[in-house]
């Protein structure tokens, strides 16, 4: 298992510390697919945003279609996010 060095919760700041909050308000915890980001938080905010547009975005596929697409991709690719 590789090493990952990341921003404790309690040194977080700005940008890192409101994505923290955002995580744990909607997960209860701060999720380690976050924590491993943590150096980077502009390029993080970047992902998310994509993310969020993938997901919430104009699209012929209704959100559970979507939903259903990551699920099975993440399964093949053996991740449990």
């Amino acid at each position: 298992m590789s090493w990952i060095r990341t921003v404790p919760e309690e040194r977080a700041t700005g940008l890192l510390a409101q994505i923290y909050d955002e995580t744990r308000a909607k997960c209860g915890k701060v999720i380690n697919l976050v924590r491993v980001q943590s150096l980077r938080p502009e390029t993080m905010a970047i992902g998310r945003q994509l993310y969020r547009h993938l997901m919430d975005g104009p699209s012929g596929l209704t959100r559970l279609q979507r939903v259903l697409i990551a699920t099975v991709v993440s399964k093949i690719n053996g991740c449990h996010y």
